[in-house]
């Protein structure tokens, strides 16, 4: 078995043991660790043997571990996924909370590669991001004919619904917010901001619905018709209720919850190849459930 990758910009200053971590989702760090020690790694051609060697942008990595250094598929770090729906074309996840869009595509891609029954990683099309600490619906292709299903997103013919759990008692059943956004370098660790001219900022529009109101917060639903960074959060916190558990763009006096109350419940895609309209749900997960019916018993 061997491995090819070549490491990003991005990922300058990486060790050469938590690159290919990185990389493989099945794999510990002492089993990598491991392997590098036996020489199984190679930097631009040249057999490397320390862990902790610090990377370029644009070095050639070589991993060829021997069968004897494969770890056991029952000590996977990620062995399951919560598939929706998946034909040859598509693949419709769960994805869970506490884990980012680039460990999260390898896990599906592990996913894949388990069922397919190969050595080397699947194809994998990535259509759109979830944040970090966001739950709900992410959809991949499987194949590059399936990939005109980006145009739906770039063309925001995509119905995308969120639930979320703001701070404070939303007096309006619905409404709409429309204010440009700027990305950047801002306070307080913010990479978004209402864009201070408005005629200058990229255009994002959200919509949002009143489903319950509780002591000291509401449950919206929230339909986004352009897909910003940080759409949701930039804009009701701008209205000033800031999703619960929100480290960056909340406020520490509200409901305290170890993450921000955000799922991408559900969404509209029509099929890349058959055409055919498909509506993908995911289930509100354990936390966030068991959060608002402690709400609504409070009320």
């Amino acid at each position: 078995m061997e491995y090819k990758w070549r490491v990003k910009k991005s990922e300058r200053g990486l060790s050469l043991e938590n690159f290919i971590y990185k990389q493989l989702g099945e794999w510990s760090h002492s089993q990598v660790k491991k392997a590098i020690d036996k020489k199984r790694a190679f930097i631009n051609g040249k057999n490397v043997f320390v862990s902790k060697w610090n990377l370029k942008p644009n070095d050639l990595v070589m991993f060829s571990p021997g069968s004897q250094d494969l770890p056991s598929l029952t000590k996977d770090r990620y062995r399951f996924v919560d598939v929706l729906l998946e034909d040859s074309y598509i693949l419709a996840v769960n994805k869970p909370p506490f884990i980012d869009f680039e460990e999260f595509t390898r896990v599906v891609q592990d996913y894949l590669r388990r069922q397919n029954k190969v050595q080397s990683y699947p194809y994998l099309g990535q259509m759109h991001r979830l944040d970090k600490e966001t739950s709900g619906v992410m959809i991949f292709t499987k194949k590059k004919i399936a990939n005109t299903l980006a145009d739906q997103f770039r063309d925001h013919t995509v119905q995308k619904y969120y639930l979320a759990l703001v701070d404070g008692m939303v007096e309006n059943e619905q409404g709409s917010i429309k204010k440009t956004l700027e990305k950047g370098e801002f306070d307080e660790g913010k990479k978004v901001r209402i864009a201070p001219k408005q005629s200058e900022g990229m255009k994002a529009v959200t919509n949002y619905q009143l489903l319950e109101r509780h002591s000291a917060s509401s449950l919206l639903r929230v339909e986004i018709l352009t897909g910003r960074t940080h759409q949701i959060r930039v804009h009701l916190s701008d209205l000033g209720y800031p999703v619960v558990g929100d480290k960056i763009y909340g406020t520490p006096e509200g409901i305290g919850f170890k993450r921000q109350v955000l799922h991408a419940e559900r969404l509209f895609i029509r099929h890349p190849v058959t055409r055919q309209k498909l509506k993908i749900l995911a289930p509100i997960p354990e936390d966030i459930q068991k959060l608002i019916d402690n709400l609504r018993e409070s009320v």
